[in-house]
C-alpha cells in the first residue's frame, strides 16, 4: 500500500518540477532580453544604422553638393572596380595590413622578452619601451615627418654628418610606403608591448622551473612553453593589428597625403580622396569604397577566427 502512495506522489511532483524548470528557463529568458536591451540600443543607433546608411549611399548618385541623386543599383561598384588603379589601391593596402601586423608582432616579442628578465631597474626600461602608447597617431606622425624631412630632418643630418647621401623617406615612390609602415608600428608598439609583458608575467613560474629542471634551455623554453601560452594575446594582437592597419588614416595625411603618385594610398585614403579630395563630394562612390573595405575586413577577420585560432592554445 506505501509503494502505491510513493508512486502516485512520484507522478504528480515529476510534472510540477518540468514546470517549474520551464518557468524558470523563460524568467532566465526575459532577463537576458532585458540586460541585453541596452546594448542592443547602443549597436543599433551608432553601428547597425551607420552600416545600412552607408549600404544605401553607395547604391545612389551624388550630385555636385554631395547629395543623394537618386538609385544607380551598383553602378558605383562598377566604376571603382572598372578603374585600373583601384587594383593597385587594393594590394597595397593588403600588403600594408600584412607589413604591419609581422611587424608589429616579431618587434613586439624582439623588445618584451629581454624586459622579462628580473634585473634592477628594468621597470624604468618597461616604462620607456612602452610609453609610445601614451602618443597620439597625430602627434607622432608630425614628430616623424619633421625628422624625416628631406632637408633639415634629424634623420638625414645624422646619415649626412657621417658622409652618407640624404633620403627622400617621403618623397620617393621608393621610400614613402617603408616609412608609413615604419611610423604605424612604432605608434602601435607600446600597447603590444603591453599586453605582451602582461602575457609572459602570467606564465605559471613553475611551469618553466620544471622545464629547467628536465633540461630545457633558454630558447627550447621559450619556444615550446612561453610562446604557445601567449599564443590567445599573439592572436589578439594579430586581429586589433589587422583592423588598425586596414583604416589607418591619420599617418598616411599627415605624412605623406597618398602620395608620391599614389604610393601611400590605401582603401581608408581613397574614401576620403573621394568623399571630401578637391572638392569631389562623391559620397557614392566613397560609399561604394567603404562597403568593400568593410566585406575585407569581415572576411580577413573571419578568416583569423578560422585558421589562426585554431593554433591558440587556451
Amino acid at each position: 500500500m506505501s509503494v502505491s502512495i510513493n508512486a502516485r506522489r512520484r507522478v504528480v511532483i515529476a510534472p510540477r518540477r518540468r514546470l517549474a524548470a520551464r518557468s524558470w528557463r523563460h524568467a532566465d529568458r526575459r532577463v537576458g532580453i532585458v540586460l541585453l536591451a541596452p546594448a542592443f540600443a547602443v549597436f543599433a543607433v551608432f553601428v547597425f544604422y551607420p552600416l545600412g546608411k552607408v549600404v544605401w549611399l553607395s547604391m545612389q548618385g551624388t550630385d555636385i553638393f554631395g547629395q543623394a541623386a537618386g538609385f544607380v543599383g551598383a553602378k558605383n561598384f562598377v566604376t571603382i572596380f572598372a578603374d585600373p588603379e583601384f587594383g593597385g589601391t587594393m594590394l597595397r593596402t593588403g600588403a600594408f595590413c600584412v607589413a604591419v601586423v609581422v611587424g608589429r608582432i616579431v618587434l613586439g616579442l624582439f623588445i618584451t622578452i629581454p624586459l622579462t628578465v628580473r634585473l634592477r631597474g628594468m621597470p624604468v626600461f618597461r616604462a620607456l619601451l612602452t610609453s609610445p602608447l601614451v602618443v597620439s597617431v597625430s602627434a607622432a606622425s608630425v614628430a616623424f615627418a619633421a625628422m624625416l624631412s628631406p632637408g633639415n630632418g634629424l634623420v638625414n643630418s645624422v646619415i649626412t654628418r657621417f658622409g652618407g647621401a640624404a633620403v627622400p623617406w617621403l618623397t620617393s615612390t621608393q621610400w614613402a610606403f617603408g616609412s608609413v609602415i615604419v611610423v604605424t608600428v612604432w605608434g602601435s608598439l607600446g600597447f603590444t608591448v603591453l599586453l605582451l609583458l602582461g602575457a609572459f608575467g602570467a606564465i605559471d613560474h613553475d611551469v618553466v622551473e620544471a622545464a629547467h629542471l628536465d633540461g630545457a634551455g633558454p630558447v627550447r623554453t621559450l619556444w615550446s612553453i612561453s610562446l604557445p601560452l601567449v599564443t590567445p594575446t599573439l592572436f589578439f594582437i594579430a586581429v586589433t593589428g589587422a583592423v588598425e592597419a586596414l583604416t589607418a588614416f591619420g599617418q598616411i595625411q599627415i605624412l605623406t597625403g597618398g602620395g608620391p603618385a599614389g604610393a601611400t594610398t590605401t582603401l581608408v585614403y581613397t574614401i576620403y580622396q573621394a568623399a571630401f579630395g578637391a572638392g569631389s563630394a562623391n559620397f557614392g562612390i566613397a560609399a561604394a569604397v567603404g562597403v568593400v573595405l568593410f566585406v575585407l575586413v569581415l572576411a580577413l577577420s573571419l578568416v583569423q577566427f578560422g585558421v589562426l585560432e585554431k593554433r591558440v592554445n587556451y
